[in-house]
């Protein structure tokens, strides 16, 4: 189904990416914040993205009005409609919705019109070049809110934003009835949410606490496949199929080793057991694409997450090399 996205403004580039992982299509049109593309997996579980349509039909600005007389109406329409405009440009456009909406309401058997609970909810999205017509068929409420991690039952310093680490576990393209890892798993950030999208999310740390934590977290969002094990992410020695993990790197942090020599180590180990894709963040003042090469591993991709005035994280998509 040829779709329309619309990009959260906070992380494009990466939001882009996040709906081409699970989309698994080219080409794709990317018009500002606007992505257009081929597209059936299930909305809900994407992070960064405010909104999905069906591609309706495309028009020129000042052939709007003809472009929705001409559209066969009875085809999409299912008892009651809206129609709302999205001006994602700085200019002032000359049609109203009102006026736009007699055009539906002439063409449709039994017109209705429900500007809240509509079952039809049409959408104009104008963009520079011009301007897209989409049924919405999801659009991203408030449930990434209740999961901050001030929110949470157990909280910590170094907690993800909840979209980011559901656009970390998508951006890896994982598939319904795999597993995520997460190596250095603290408080649970990306388990919470792999856990949410049916994922078994399986949690490593080699602090007993964090994983208390973790394990109270988990069970407070109703996860319900998930196993934690104390163990140190630098001894493991069997294969992985996906790894998503933010790397621990503050004072907040317990770890075994020098950051780097730490980080280096466990590239070696995903370079020798990861089976797909994995996801890892850095933190900006240590030399990832240096540590990256020395280990073999393949860096498919990185975004650059500003956090604060003193710290940037990279997201890193990685891979082995044979795949």
């Amino acid at each position: 189904m040829r779709c329309i996205f619309l990009l959260g403004g906070d992380y494009p580039e990466l939001a882009r990416e996040e709906v081409l992982a699970l989309a698994k299509t080219e080409p794709a049109e990317l018009i500002g914040r606007v992505l257009i593309c081929d597209a059936n997996f299930k909305w809900k579980r994407l992070g960064l993205t405010k909104k999905v349509y069906r591609f309706l039909f495309e028009s020129k600005l000042d052939n709007i009005e003809t472009a929705m007389e001409d559209f066969e109406w009875n085809g999409v329409y299912e008892k009651s409609f809206s129609v709302r405009i999205t001006n994602l440009t700085k200019k002032k456009v000359s049609f109203k919705e009102a006026e736009l909406a007699k055009y539906i309401w002439k063409k449709v058997d039994v017109p209705k019109v429900d500007l809240e609970f509509s079952q039809t909810p049409v959408e104009l999205i104008v963009t520079p070049k011009k301007v897209l017509c989409g049924l919405l068929l999801h659009e991203v409420n408030g449930e990434f809110s209740k999961r901050r991690g001030h929110l949470r039952p157990a909280s910590h310093p170094t907690t993800m934003n909840p979209k980011l680490a559901r656009a970390c576990v998508n951006l890896t393209g994982i598939q319904t009835g795999s597993v995520v890892i997460d190596p250095f798993c603290g408080t649970g950030g990306i388990l919470i949410e792999a856990g949410l999208m049916r994922f078994k999310a399986i949690g490593y740390d080699i602090d007993e606490v964090m994983l208390q934590k973790c394990q109270k977290n988990l069970e407070f969002f109703k996860v319900k496949r998930f196993s934690l094990q104390q163990r140190d992410a630098l001894k493991l020695d069997e294969d992985v199929p996906y790894v998503v993990t933010d790397l621990p790197y503050g004072r907040h942090s317990k770890t075994t080793n020098s950051v780097e020599a730490m980080y280096a180590d466990f590239l070696r180990f995903l370079n020798l057991h990861l089976k797909f894709k994995a996801v890892v963040l850095f933190p900006h003042f240590v030399d990832r694409r240096s540590l990256i090469r020395a280990s073999g591993i393949l860096l498919e991709k990185e975004f650059e997450i500003p956090v604060h005035k003193g710290l940037t994280r990279y997201i890193v998509l990685l891979s082995r090399k044979h795949q």
